[in-house]
């Protein structure tokens, strides 16, 4: 069975692009982070630009997206396998209140890591090179008012400016 997440959100620098993308029974994280291909492989994608985001300026039945390229990526549902796994598992983690900047956007979410400790240790030691943030929005700060959300933002850290916390929060 094809297993795509059927509408992913991806920024550039000047593109919004939404596909579908296949996960094989990942998490979108984890297909970002594999470091097995520099690409993506979306499905009946539209582009459009970030001042004018109402307007479609392609649409294609199939595409390859550099991963290089990608700000950050608002996530569809996650696979049904990926799911079911995660469900299971508990791990305790921290959550960190966190503002996040990348080129043209302020992101705000929270950045959960494993057990206790400061967040600038845990991002140092943080292994992929995306990193996903849960109740999550995006700010394009150019038209403030424009702002998009979604329960994950997954943030590609080579084109993070700044991080953004006080102290983890209180659970």
């Amino acid at each position: 069975m094809e297993d795509f997440a059927e509408s992913v959100e991806f920024f550039t620098h000047q593109h919004r692009i939404v596909g579908a993308v296949r996960l094989a029974g990942l998490r979108l994280t984890d297909v970002l982070n594999d470091d097995m291909t520099s690409l993506v492989e979306l499905k009946r994608l539209e582009i459009t630009r970030h001042l004018t985001p109402g307007e479609v300026v392609a649409s294609y039945a199939s595409a390859l997206l550099d991963k290089k390229g990608i700000l950050f990526a608002l996530g569809g549902m996650e696979s049904g396998e990926a799911t079911e796994r995660s469900f299971f598992r508990h791990v305790d983690t921290t959550e960190w209140d966190v503002l996040v900047t990348v080129p043209f956007f302020e992101l705000r979410g929270k950045f959960h890591v494993r057990g206790t400790g400061d967040l600038k240790t845990k991002l140092l030691a943080w292994t992929g090179q995306f990193i996903p943030l849960t109740q999550a929005q995006a700010i394009f700060t150019l038209y403030p008012e424009v702002t998009f959300g979604g329960d994950v933002i997954i943030v590609n850290r080579e084109h993070i400016e700044v991080i953004c916390s006080d102290q983890p929060l209180a659970r």
